[in-house]
This record gives structure tokens, C-alpha cells and sequence, in this order.
């Protein structure tokens, strides 16, 4: 389900429209104003519920929930409510790689053998390739559908997991094309746990969401979530039933490349570690922001980073300057969706989730960045 070039373009195009962002943060009628987006963003994709974050600097100003997290039992969502934020993990683990690269134990253009040596192939091109989603690592293989719905089991360790793809060739020579590839993660996020000397998930809870308040962030266990995660639905009947979503099923083993679950209010926490100050090295926060290029010297098709993709967006109508943005979505199949969207010269992110995934779910994303925008002054921001 993954849409290759479509945010990019509606991120330089379709959001450099809409209403002039006004300069308040937090009052009540720009509260109303969200809360009246979601009930109708929630009527016309038919969610069972939308949960829905903003941060603006260190703060978050706006985190609400409408509908029901679970139907039969007409429990009702809350900013608390966790959803599964598939392909989410893979910024999550583009700061954690930025980390280490901060801290010495991580050289983005060594190659990946340096760190994780089987499979073979691992010579042949860089983490930085890797997280880029250049380095060929195939994404659509039967040993995923198997890991996921059959061997369901609880994983510990990324190299649990390398089974969903070290039997298969690269699809191209690392660095010649882009090809999406949430395995590509699961072998990140081994080279996290080898260069850190510590398991990714452990490292994930020590140096990211316990230093950015992440309390609602965990690996989708089978032991996650029991308290606060939305039961998720597959499909509505013709009658406008909803059907719950396949009960036994495992997204442990993507680790990086899917595997968790969150709050909006957690993945804008996250987005903070974009512009902190103290977090990422001004060098790390550039890396993110910059589109890796091909061996042919082109930056590559889904202008896609360190776990993130780079767009631009236009604050108001009369504005010229295009502020650069990271984004990225993720979908668990017939189950949830989500997004998050950061303006980091603005100090600005937004986020959602959802537990059914709607015909063209993308199309919610770019409504959600009219929404933040409502709450950005440009004279606040600053141009890098």
C-alpha cells in the first residue's frame, strides 16, 4: 500500500493552499476548529476513531481522540489510545541511527558489513544506502506473510527476523534505484543492536523514548497494549458493519521497519528530537533533512533520508519561500493508519492514527497539514 512520489508532490503543491495560519496556539476557538476537522475527517473516511496530536515547540498544545477505540464495547477513544503506526518506525529508528552516529559508534557511509555481517551482501553497500531504502534489500517476500500470520511468535532481537529475507538476492545494484523496503529496516535495526552493543528495542526505550517521554511507545508484543490499544477493523459490509481485523497476527519481527506501537502525542514527542537542541548534532538533523543521492548523482525518487521523506510546504497563499518538512506515513494493513508531519525551522509537527484504513488514506494526510498550519506564525520560524 505503500505511494511512492504522492506526498512529495502534494507537499509542494496541494499544501501551499488553504486558509493563512493564525498566531495563537492554543485557544479555544483554534481547539474547536480541530476538534470540528476530526469529527468531520472521521464521518467522511468512516473511522471508527481518529486520535490526533500538535506540537509547537516543546509543547503539546493540542492532543484529542473522537469515535471508539473498541466498537462492541463502545469504549471511547482517547489521546491515550494506542494504534499500531506501522512504517512510523522507521523515522523512530532514522534518530536512534542519528544518535549513534553522534556518538561515534555509527559511520553512515561503512559499509554495512562493518556492523552486521551475514547476509553476504552486506559488503556491498552503506547504512546510509540502507536507510535510504537504495541498497536493494526486497520488501514483498512469502516469509513475511508467513512471520506475520502463521509462525506467530513474540521477537526479542531484529536477528530473530532476518528469515523474511536473507534467502533472496538484491533486487539492483545498491545505489542504482530506490526501492521501499520495510526488511531493509529489520536489518537496520540489527546494525543498531550490533553497533550499540545493546538490543534495538532496550536502546530504542533508553536513548529515545525515555529521554523524549515515549510512554505509550512499545514493540507490538503480544503482551503490549493490553490496557490502552484500539481493537482494529479490516472492513466495513454493505450493511456498514465493521469487521474486525485477523486477531492472531505478529508485527514483532519488523521491528524497525513497522513493528510498534504508539500515540500521536508520542510521535510528535518524537518529532521534537528533530529540532531540539540538545538531542541530534546540527549535523545529524541535517543529514535528515537531506535527500540521499544515487550513484548517477541524482537524489533518489521518494526523496526519502535517514528514515524520513524531505518535502517543502508553503505557510500562506502570498508566501514564496517553501519550508522544508519530514514526513512519513505508516499502514498496517486492513487494521490502522497514521501519519506524522514536521516543520522543523517552525518547531511545528502533527500527527494522527486511526484502527481501519480507509479507501485513499493518503488524502487524509494532507488535511492534517492544513490543520497545522493553522497553528504556525512564519514570523516565528527560522530559515536554515
Amino acid at each position: 500500500m505503500h505511494k511512492p512520489n504522492i506526498l512529495y508532490l502534494l507537499f509542494i503543491v496541494a499544501l501551499s493552499l488553504g486558509a493563512p495560519p493564525v498566531f495563537s496556539h492554543s485557544t479555544a476557538q483554534h481547539m474547536q476548529a480541530v476538534m470540528d476537522d476530526m469529527h468531520d475527517l472521521k464521518a467522511q473516511c468512516k473511522l471508527p476513531s481518529l486520535s490526533v496530536a500538535i506540537g509547537i515547540g516543546d509543547e503539546i498544545v493540542f492532543a484529542e481522540a473522537v469515535g471508539y477505540q473498541d466498537l462492541s464495547a463502545r469504549r471511547e477513544a482517547s489521546a491515550a489510545t494506542q494504534y499500531s503506526v506501522g512504517s512510523i518506525a522507521k523515522p523512530m529508528t532514522g534518530i536512534a541511527l542519528a544518535k549513534l552516529i553522534d556518538m561515534g559508534k555509527i559511520a553512515l557511509d561503512a559499509p554495512v558489513s562493518d556492523y552486521v555481517k551475514s547476509p553476504s551482501y552486506t559488503k556491498t553497500f552503506t547504512v546510509r544506502q540502507l536507510a535510504s531504502h537504495v541498497a536493494g534489500v526486497p520488501h514483498d517476500t512469502a516469509e513475511r506473510e508467513v512471520a506475520e500470520f502463521v509462525n506467530v511468535h513474540d521477537h526479542k532481537s531484529p536477528f530473530e527476523a532476518f528469515a523474511v529475507f536473507s534467502s533472496h538476492p538484491l533486487l539492483f545494484e545498491p545505489g542504482t534505484e530506490f526501492k521501499y523496503s520495510s526488511n531493509g529496516y529489520i536489518l537496520l535495526s540489527a546494525v543498531i543492536e550490533s553497533a550499540s552493543n545493546i538490543n534495538y528495542v532496550d536502546f530504542l526505550s533508553s536513548m529515545l523514548w525515555s529521554e523524549l517521554s515515549m510512554t505509550s511507545t512499545e514493540l507490538d508484543t503480544s503482551f503490549a497494549g493490553n490496557e490502552h490499544e484500539a481493537t482494529y477493523y479490516a472492513e466495513i459490509t454493505k450493511d456498514g458493519d465493521y469487521v474486525k481485523s485477523e486477531n492472531k497476527r505478529d508485527r514483532s519481527f519488523l521491528f524497525g521497519g513497522g513493528g510498534f506501537i504508539s500515540t500521536p502525542g508520542d510521535l510528535v514527542r518524537m518529532a521534537q528530537a528533530t529540532y531540539h537542541e540538545d538531542f541530534l548534532s546540527a549535523e545529524s538533523k541535517q543529514e535528515m533533512l537531506t535527500p540521499t543521492r544515487l550513484k548517477n548523482g541524482e537524489v533518489n525518487s521518494d526523496r526519502y533520508s535517514l528514515g524520513w521523506r524531505v518535502g517543502a510546504i508553503r505557510l500562506t497563499d502570498s508566501e514564496e519561500h517553501q519550508w522544508p518538512v519530514l514526513h512519513h506515513g505508516g499502514v498496517t494493513d486492513k487494521a490502522a493508519t497514521s501519519f506524522l508531519l514536521v516543520v522543523p525551522d517552525c518547531k511545528a509537527s502533527i500527527a494522527f492514527a486511526t484502527n481501519y484504513v480507509p479507501e485513499k488514506f493518503w488524502q487524509m494526510r494532507s488535511r492534517m497539514a492544513e490543520v497545522l498550519k493553522m497553528y504556525i506564525n512564519p514570523g516565528e520560524c527560522q530559515k536554515n
